[in-house]
């Protein structure tokens, strides 16, 4: 097969079927700059979200190129577009998801989220507009080689800065916010693998299609290697499946090709020996297709080798094909058409979620995608939404087959239809079969609009006039649309703003609280992110800044402060409280979390005798737990609000149902064993839980909870025989570790003891509490020696346990049920 031979002209040159005015000219340099920006721009500060950040990058450039687009319909008085059917698709998906959006019951939530999340009404409006603009302006063959020369530009700034973090570690270039050697200018360490994917479908294409001078050819072949050795350090096997079919496919498509055409040179030159020397294999295809089946059959191994020398670990996860398919199924069961509205995946998950997932590491994740970005849509959208997107991705598929295996155009024409569908195809893959972060969803719009591009400029689609400039009637109704969408599109750029400065204001106020100590500037920056945009979870940091103002409150010395001016602060701050707690719920009703907030406010005040306290409490979590019917934690905070309200019998209750949902829920069975000491039941207690081992062998909750309840009553040597056994069952188990190392300490085994806490150092190196115990064991004093609130000389008494479980010490203790099923250990991607 003849090669084409690319020759790049002046930008002043570019040939078009109709000449762009200076208008869509700056829409073009606009929308040149995002394969370019998009997955490089961040601002280097905590306070700065980095999908936020990207969201609003693009959603400004693509509202300034919308708006320059439709200046130059108010100046020429028609529209001229490439007559797709694509294009209609489109139009179905958005109007389809802004309808459901409006039938959701949080249209706010649907439309803008608390960040234009992807899949809202808004970030769907944004990415289908963008992939509507690229054909109007990228009109010709060179203005598609520029942007594929501003993505490669880059790919190879993104290859060099994570190359450079490779070597000399994830200190450099770190500017602050990429803190570990998984960290990325994408987001999620898969989303980079995704991203380095469109490098190797594009180089691959390329090398193999079209003729390049000596530079492009050197440049070809490094991108290719380049993003294979990220691919390989990422292995993230679904990537992996896609280049094999697509490299069996080139190799096929190639050598088929070449077989047609040397049989004609064979033809004409009569000769069969002519017609072999002409044929060749497309050995980097090959290269490709035998590299990405290594990493297919033994991703394992070679992943692992990789992933240890170059000190990744990361953890990702998402619903499992079965999962989502479930949750669906509830869903469209009685929201057929719309589903639950966009950007509502993660409410219908909390009520629906698989039984199985609770006994996981992943038991209190709040999923807010599917097992892919596409397939959310079926349970956001309903079965209109699936269609609209089915016909949608349909018609694209038949339009990019129809292409490829046309022979009409020039070869260069040939390739850039190939190239430009085969990448946009690779990246709709991906988002079927996973959840990208915003840049990778954001270029596979931006190579769809290409795709069609390509089409119109090599007459495959034929372009679609209308003047409306003859007509009067036409005129005016024609004019004031424009004028609406224009002011549309400005209203729309200056809210976004106002939502991503809302959104610094937050971080900022999450920073002063948690980093800084500072309630009154956490309070500050909060109020100033409430005041730009309502949104739930402000409100709810308020409540956690008004509830510590309380418990600060209380504590405060009453000989220092009258008892009437001590009542009117802290009624303030109550009133404070409920009223932002109250808001939220306004806000967001079947958001659990907001109800959880509320109960969490009246618990406080509990302990207090405050009239109606205790029953309005019980209200708020119970509507928390009818909206998330399969918590474990909201069982275990209505057993405490009922510990708090002295009726043992029911708290015992809850705790019995949360353990039953999650048989290895350390704080549950913490708060039980503590239950049963304050009722003068330990050995009745002990009796029974070790009855229960002896049935349960297997099982790490009973001899964590037989190890506390014979460390309560004094029995360190049965403690620490318990503890063992919980420790030889999960060697991870940290607050198993933490009171066997105490149990030793008491039995003069301090050389154990030192070792337990050593291994706990490892683990949990900013834990100040197991600094003080190691510190004194190793000086040979007791273990709680110069201890200061909140620690103090009796662990197994306070009301939660002393060190926080990692997620690692869970995922071994329980057994995966069948809803769990890893795509690829090495990569840390996992379906639940």
């Amino acid at each position: 097969m003849e090669k084409a031979t690319i020759e790049l002209h002046d930008a002043e040159n570019v040939s078009t079927d109709a000449p762009l005015g200076f208008l869509e000219n700056i829409a073009f340099i606009i929308l040149l700059a995002l394969p370019f920006l998009l997955p490089l721009f961040f601002i280097p500060s905590a306070v700065f979200p980095l999908q936020f950040s990207k969201t609003l990058l693009l959603s400004l450039l693509v509202f300034l190129a919308f708006a320059c687009w439709l200046l130059a319909r108010l100046k020429d008085g028609r529209f001229v577009f490439p007559a797709a059917t694509i294009t209609l698709a489109s139009l179905a998906v958005v109007a389809v998801t802004a309808v459901s959006g409006l039938f959701s019951g949080a249209v706010k939530e649907a439309f803008v989220g608390q960040s234009i999340e992807l899949g809202t009404v808004a970030s769907v409006a944004v990415l289908f507009i963008l992939m509507f603009l690229v054909p109007m302006v990228f009109r010709s063959k060179d203005r598609i080689f520029y942007a594929y020369l501003f993505f490669f530009a880059a790919f190879f700034l993104m290859a060099a800065f994570h190359i450079i973090r490779l070597i000399f570690g994830a200190e450099v270039l770190s500017f602050g916010i990429f803190n570990d050697s998984t960290a990325n200018l994408v987001g999620k360490w898969n989303a980079l693998g995704a991203f380095f994917g469109i490098g190797t479908v594009l180089s691959l294409i390329t090398v193999e299609l079209i003729s390049l001078g000596r530079l492009f050819k050197i440049l070809s072949y490094a991108a290719l290697a380049l993003s294979l050795f990220f691919l390989a350090m990422v292995n993230f096997t679904p990537i992996w499946y896609v280049l094999a079919a697509f490299s069996l496919i080139f190799l096929v498509y190639i050598i088929s090709f070449e077989k047609s055409e040397t049989s004609e040179a064979a033809s004409l030159a009569e000769t069969s020996s002519a017609a072999a020397s002409l044929r060749k294999i497309p050995l980097t295809s090959l290269a490709v297709l035998l590299i990405s089946l290594v990493f297919i059959l033994g991703g394992v191994t070679v992943g692992s080798a990789i992933a240890n020398k170059f000190n990744i670990a990361q953890v990702e996860a998402r619903p499992s094909w079965t999962a989502t398919f479930g949750i669906a199924r509830n869903v469209l069961s009685h929201r057929s058409f719309l589903g639950a509205g966009p950007n509502r995946f993660v409410e219908q998950w909390v009520l629906y979620k698989p039984d199985g997932i609770n006994p996981t590491v992943f038991w209190n994740t709040d999923f807010n995608f599917g097992v892919g970005f596409v397939p959310t849509f079926l349970v956001t959208t309903g079965l209109l939404g699936a269609a609209a997107w089915l016909i949608f991705l349909g018609l694209f598929l038949l339009a990019g087959f129809k292409a490829t295996l046309s022979s009409t155009g020039d070869k260069v024409s040939r390739y850039l239809l190939s190239s430009s569908f085969l990448v946009s195809l690779y990246l709709w893959i991906i988002n079927i079969f996973y959840i990208p972060s915003l840049p990778v969803v954001g270029l596979t719009f931006f190579f769809t609009g290409l795709f069609i591009a390509s089409l119109y400029q090599s007459n495959m689609v034929k372009p679609k006039i209308i003047s409306f400039i003859e007509n009067p009637k036409n005129v005016f109704v024609s004019v004031l649309c424009l004028i609406v969408l224009l002011i549309g599109t400005v209203a729309a750029g200056y809210y976004f703003t106002e939502k991503f400065i809302a959104s610094t204001y937050f971080q900022r106020g999450l920073v002063a609280f948690n980093s800084q100590g500072n309630v009154d500037k956490a309070e500050s920056f909060l109020s100033k992110a409430l005041a730009l945009d309502n949104t739930s979870v402000y409100y709810r940091s308020l409540v956690q800044v008004d509830m510590l103002r309380m418990s600060s409150l209380l504590s405060q010395n009453a000989n220092n402060v009258s008892a009437d001016v001590l009542r009117t602060k802290f009624q303030g701050l109550l009133s404070a409280a409920l009223n932002h707690a109250q808001q939220a719920v306004l806000v967001d009703k079947a958001d659990y979390q907001n109800w959880l907030a509320l109960g969490q406010v009246y618990e406080a005040i509990v302990p207090l005798k405050v009239t109606n306290a205790y029953e309005s409490a019980v209200n708020a979590y119970g509507q928390a737990l009818a909206l998330n019917p399969k918590s474990p934690s909201l069982l275990l905070t209505l057993g405490r609000l009922e510990t708090s309200h002295g009726d043992l019998v029911k708290a015992k209750q809850y705790i019995a149902q949360a353990l039953q949902q999650k048989n290895n829920y350390t704080e549950a069975i913490f708060l039980l064993a503590q239950i049963q000491v304050s009722e003068g039941h330990t050995k009745d207690a002990i009796s029974s839980v070790e009855a229960a081992s002896y049935l349960s062998p297997n099982d790490i909750g009973i001899f964590f909870q037989l190890g506390l309840l014979r460390y309560s009553n004094k029995d360190f040597q049965g403690a620490a025989s318990a503890f063992e056994q919980a420790v030889a069952l999960n060697g991870n188990y940290a607050n198993a570790k933490y009171f066997l190392g105490l149990s030793l300490d008491r039995l003069g085994r301090l050389a154990e003891a030192i070792a337990q806490f050593n291994d706990l150092k490892a683990t949990n190196p900013d834990n100040k509490e197991v600094d003080l115990i190691l510190k004194n064991l190793k000086a040979g004093l007791p273990p709680f020696t110069n201890a200061a609130p909140p620690i103090d000389n009796q662990p197994e008494k306070r009301a939660k346990p002393p060190v926080v479980e990692k997620a690692s010490a869970e995922k071994k203790t329980s057994k995966a049920p069948s809803v769990v099923a890893p795509d690829n250990s090495d990569s840390g991607d996992t379906t639940i």
